[in-house]
């Protein structure tokens, strides 16, 4: 069996849960730690070998069933669009960071891939608003009804509506 079937093999033991397999990794790497302190006893470099290999295909088990992350270099129009202000920033700062690395590469494909997605992201930040400005807060809120309470029990409907679209 070829190795590559062996980790599928292995991934599909642990398909109802990728919790167990990590708890299984963790499990493995504890036992190869402790086998560490054991290095005069009898069979360890068998028994150390067998870990270290049942750990490795847990390993790659665990990146076969893990979802693999979209990096920035790799963004396109959709996937910059599902992103939040904070996410957006942070990727222009990777863009940034990646076309600085690659401005004097001979092939000057990656700088211009990395500069076509800085400005799709720069685009998307100026349409998406920070945190700050999408939130109400608690203490906001609390405020408010502190002063309202505080208010004449005749208070006008008018400056009610007037606070609360403060707010917004």
């Amino acid at each position: 069996m070829s190795v590559l079937k062996e980790i599928e093999k292995l991934a599909l033991d642990f398909n109802s849960s990728l919790d167990d397999l990590k708890k299984e990794l963790k499990k493995v790497q504890s036992q190869k730690c402790r086998l560490i302190k054991q290095k005069t006893k009898k069979g360890y470099e068998t028994e150390m070998t067998k870990v270290i290999k049942y750990e490795q295909a847990l390993k790659e088990a665990r990146n076969y069933l893990e979802p693999k992350k979209i990096t920035v270099t790799t963004m396109t129009k959709s996937d910059i669009e599902l992103l939040n202000f904070d996410e957006t920033m942070k990727a222009i700062r990777s863009i940034q960071s990646k076309k600085c690395l690659s401005q004097y590469e001979e092939t000057m494909s990656t700088y211009d891939e990395a500069c076509k997605i800085e400005e799709m992201l720069i685009d998307h930040k100026n349409q998406v608003k920070p945190i700050e400005e999408t939130v109400v807060k608690k203490s906001d809120i609390n405020d408010l009804i502190s002063n309202l309470e505080k208010l004449d029990s005749k208070i006008d409907k008018k400056y009610i509506i007037e606070q609360l679209q403060k707010m917004l």
